[in-house]
């Protein structure tokens, strides 16, 4: 369909078609299975930084957060909560007195122990929809995505089950959802999240539908999507209504400042779905878009 100058494609062809989308939604999988397996006790990127410490002990504060793909800010903070929590000492390099040295406590040392059988579980069954060489495929794929270097890449289609950085593919779901949300901010801008077009692509598709259904079109839970339309509906860009047949249900629509955002905001996103696979050759990405979609569950 076409909503003012901009085609619009079937959600089918649209969102399912989308890697950013779709790493996204592979994420969410991923946080629900850890929650699952492993607990609320230590999240996947603090479990990265404390296995990174348990293969390279001594490291500085910077390398670390290197291994972990974590910016210099969030690693920052994240080491002193894991500091406070007595899982990891820190003290300053007597060789350079700017640079810390992270070492694992007896406690993270055993927190690392309990939590691998549950990291384990969580990767294998984030890759059950998919066959042995799927498995492979998609981690070489995410590497590319994620923009590993091509040493790291290489060791991706190592079949063996170990759970460094490398090699763990909620880790590479996450770099992934990392390079996507850099290309966002450079292409989209502010004025739209991934997830809010994502709720708004869906009302350009089916205008009046129930907020449940397009929550479920576009991925997000209830909660998520309950605070989402709220804040599109005082930003003017959602339309809500009761359902006349059912004072239970709100149903939505776009306002004309929610178009106008919308088409603003299309060419962007084209250009953010067309660098995050550009690392891929042209035959791949079909075959990418494919298993991300089964990695999902969509």
């Amino acid at each position: 369909m076409v909503l003012g100058e901009i085609e619009i494609t079937r959600t089918s062809d649209g969102l399912l078609r989308s890697p950013g989308h779709l790493i996204r939604v592979a994420q969410q999988v991923h946080t629900r299975l850890w929650n699952e397996h492993v607990g609320l006790e230590i999240t996947a990127p603090q479990f990265g930084v404390l296995l990174a410490l348990a293969l390279e002990p001594g490291s500085d504060q910077r390398t670390v957060g290197e291994r972990a793909s974590l910016d210099k800010a969030t690693m920052a903070e994240m080491v002193g909560r894991l500091v406070r929590r007595g899982l990891v000492l820190r003290r300053r390099d007597p060789a350079d007195g700017r640079r810390k040295l992270l070492s694992l406590s007896p406690n993270g040392v055993q927190l690392v122990r309990e939590a691998t059988a549950g990291v384990v579980q969580v990767q294998r069954t984030l890759f059950e929809p998919l066959d042995e060489t799927e498995r492979h495929h998609l981690v070489a794929t995410l590497g590319l995505v994620a923009r590993l270097e091509p040493i790291a890449i290489a060791a991706l289609a190592d079949a063996r089950p170990l759970l460094d950085a490398q090699r763990a593919v909620g880790y590479l779901i996450r770099v992934a959802q990392q390079v996507h949300t850099r290309l966002w901010n450079e292409h989209v801008g502010a004025e739209l999240t991934a997830p809010q077009y994502a709720v708004m692509h869906v009302l350009a598709l089916e205008p009046g539908i129930d907020q449940r259904t397009v929550g479920e079109r576009a991925s997000l839970d209830k909660a998520t999507m309950a605070e989402m339309v709220s804040r599109l509906v005082r930003r003017g860009l959602v339309l809500r209504r009761r359902d006349p047949a059912d004072g239970r249900r709100n149903l939505l629509s776009l306002s004309p400042d929610g178009q106008d955002a919308l088409r603003r905001s299309a060419d962007g996103v084209r250009e953010v779905q067309r660098l995050l696979l550009e690392p891929l050759d042209e035959a791949d990405r079909d075959r990418a878009l494919e298993l991300l979609r089964k990695a999902a569950r969509l």
